[in-house]
């Protein structure tokens, strides 16, 4: 099996083991009093009902700040949101700037419920997604204004690849807007790596691969803080509900939730871990 399929069943596995269902993601919409018949962006993303990024809805107003520091997309502009997951962050971008997203993901099950959540808030104009490898995107050079990534790159082994198909498929002065963990990780973070493929560089082996795919890194903020407030909050969410979870599937869930969240504060709250948003141009 090619390391692209294994990463993939695994990937599968454990996000399957994560993500939430069509049908959850609408009872909480219903339990919050929203009329499920007419759904906003904004319903789901201020609830974090779609994004999986760290930080999540909080994050993506932080990076929205950051990134129209260096360009604010106008509404001719195709943003490429890579690693979409539920399509959150792509709803958020659309939502905010009028702009059109390509959602891509490696995992079909994840597309798939994004394109339902799309539909269900009718932004399908706006929005199309395909399932992709993010080294090889199968779009024309040029394509994007800004490429989004969030969280992703440390699933994906190849950074070279990865960061010189990110410069290929952006325009002359077009923006990578990342947000990601930088390693070296610790043991710590040893049972979420059991799980899924986590390759973290060193933040100086990051600025060599973005810089090296012909992309000049504009600024790089620290969000340790941040992502580390998020992860206490939603650890003491879980663990008041570790004696209410009487499914088996459910129980799994909130099982694996909190070995990732035990693995990431110990990380970010005692070994030195760090997180952060980067902004590059492409340059070449």
């Amino acid at each position: 099996m090619s390391d692209t399929s294994t990463s993939t069943t695994r990937l599968t596995k454990f996000y399957g083991e994560m993500s939430p269902s069509l049908d959850t993601v609408m009872s909480a919409l219903l339990a919050a009093g929203v009329d499920t018949d007419h759904v906003k962006a904004s319903d789901l993303y201020r609830r974090d009902l779609d994004c999986h990024n760290l930080g999540m809805h909080r994050m993506l107003e932080i990076l929205k700040d950051v990134a129209e520091e260096y360009g604010r997309p106008v509404p001719e502009d195709t943003l490429l949101d890579l690693g979409c997951g539920l399509g959150g962050p792509g709803r958020f971008l659309v939502d905010q700037f009028g702009c059109s997203v390509v959602g891509v993901d490696l995992l079909p099950l994840r597309v798939e419920l994004a394109r339902a959540l799309t539909d269900l808030t009718r932004m399908g104009e706006r929005i199309s997604y395909r399932v992709a490898d993010a080294t090889n995107l199968g779009v024309e050079d040029a394509s994007f204004a800004q490429a989004w990534m969030l969280d992703v790159s440390m699933h994906i082994r190849d950074k070279q690849a990865l960061f010189g198909e990110i410069a290929r498929v952006l325009r002359p002065d077009g923006l990578l807007v990342m947000h990601e963990q930088t390693g070296p990780l610790p043991k710590a973070m040893l049972p979420v790596r059991r799980r899924a493929p986590y390759i973290a560089p060193s933040f100086p082996q990051l600025i060599r691969y973005v810089e090296g795919a012909g992309l000049r890194v504009l600024t790089w903020r620290d969000t340790t803080h941040i992502v580390l407030e998020y992860f206490v909050r939603m650890r003491a969410l879980l663990g008041d509900q570790s004696e209410a979870v009487p499914a088996v599937s459910a129980r799994r869930q909130h099982d694996v939730g909190l070995t990732v969240l035990d693995g990431y504060l110990e990380t970010l709250a005692n070994l030195g871990g760090r997180t952060g948003i980067l902004v590059a141009k492409r340059v070449t």
